[in-house]
């Protein structure tokens, strides 16, 4: 852990010099961070709900829930490059460009950056404290409860702030659920392809039956279907009700090469998956399960892209594709350090659980 740590703020320290020398580099830090940051808040959620319900599912996967949930600290960490340089991502730094419109100037209360980064400590520190509770062994159904109504109130002021910040003439109250519905079905779909991965490789990580199969990818299916009600219904009603500010968000999103990228998101995030995940021979496969849920943790990354990219001055780059894989890289080795100090969870029958 001291070893894994010492990387995590080498990596902070690098990610903040090079993005001083290039801010390029530090728009595509942004973009690794929100989707690892995503992915992990997905097991943690999952892991909510699993001592909520107490699911045989759960006790499949939990040494691997509880893994990615014991990530969010590390990634809390490497929000440093982003506090380091805040006038590179965001406009709002820019106090001329604050008060070049009155309603600029009516947020500058909210937009200033001494109470974004106390938002920030906040968000992160109430986030490490529940996931390291949270993975601890046996239930907390209470814990887990308030960790929720926790997360979901947090996760709007986070979305707000870290994303949508990004063009801060926009506002809409259903952004930070829409992307917290995100971040549940890219989190669910690395837990499915991990499982897949490492069922049968040893002693300890057993054949996943297919009745379990089909259980994870039910859940698969139901986070899908809220990504899906909830990003719809926000596009609707803005469009709806053509508000000016939000539609203004959108218009750049739906035009040319974004607009391709956005039908891509209905076809390839939405319309397909939600076919596949129908069918129950899928389902109750792990590696073909394991196959849809790669293909939505790609286009939950291109969903970030669509969100993120449009917002800034700069194109998309390769920096922009490289950087994430890397941060994901190093993400992967904390999960695998803390998946091998995982106990033995004695909730289902031997043949059914998952171990490392």
């Amino acid at each position: 852990m001291t070893l894994l740590l010492g990387a995590t703020l080498v990596l902070a320290a690098l990610a903040a010099f090079l993005g001083r020398a290039a801010p390029v580099f530090l728009h595509a830090y942004l973009l690794a961070w929100l989707l690892w940051l995503g992915v992990a808040l997905g097991g943690f959620v999952f892991l909510c709900v699993h001592h909520l319900v107490r699911g045989r599912w759960g006790d499949i996967v939990r040494p691997l829930l509880s893994a990615m949930t014991r990530t969010i600290p590390l990634l809390a960490l490497l929000f440093l490059p982003i506090v380091l340089d805040l006038a590179v991502l965001y406009p709002w730094t820019d106090l001329a460009w604050l008060h070049a419109a009155p309603l600029r100037a009516a947020k500058a209360a909210y937009f200033d950056a001494a109470f974004f980064l106390a938002r920030a400590v906040v968000i992160l520190v109430a986030w490490s404290a529940l996931a390291l509770r949270l993975a601890r062994p046996g239930r907390r159904p209470g814990l887990a409860a308030f960790a929720l109504v926790v997360f979901f109130v947090t996760v709007t002021f986070a979305a707000v702030d870290w994303v949508l910040s990004l063009d801060p003439d926009t506002s809409t109250s259903a952004f930070g659920l829409a992307l917290a519905t995100g971040h549940a079905v890219a989190g669910w779909s690395v837990v499915l392809i991990a499982a897949a991965c490492l069922q049968g490789r040893s002693a300890r990580a057993a054949h996943i039956a297919p009745e379990r199969a089909q259980e994870l990818g039910t859940l698969l299916f139901a986070a899908l279907m809220l990504w899906g009600y909830i990003a719809f219904s926000q596009y609707l009603l803005v469009w709806g009700a053509d508000l000016p500010r939000e539609v203004g968000w959108f218009l750049p999103r739906l035009r040319g090469t974004w607009g391709l990228v956005a039908w891509s998101l209905v076809g390839l995030h939405f319309a397909v998956p939600f076919v596949l995940l129908l069918q129950r021979p899928i389902k109750r496969a792990p590696g073909r399960l394991a196959a849809v849920a790669a293909l939505l943790l790609a286009m939950h990354y291109v969903e970030l892209l669509w969100l993120v990219v449009p917002s800034r001055a700069l194109a998309f780059g390769w920096l922009d594709l490289a950087v994430p894989l890397g941060l994901g890289a190093l993400w992967a080795l904390a999960c695998v350090r803390l998946l091998g100090r995982s106990g033995p969870i004695v909730a289902a029958p031997e043949e059914d659980t998952l171990h490392v």
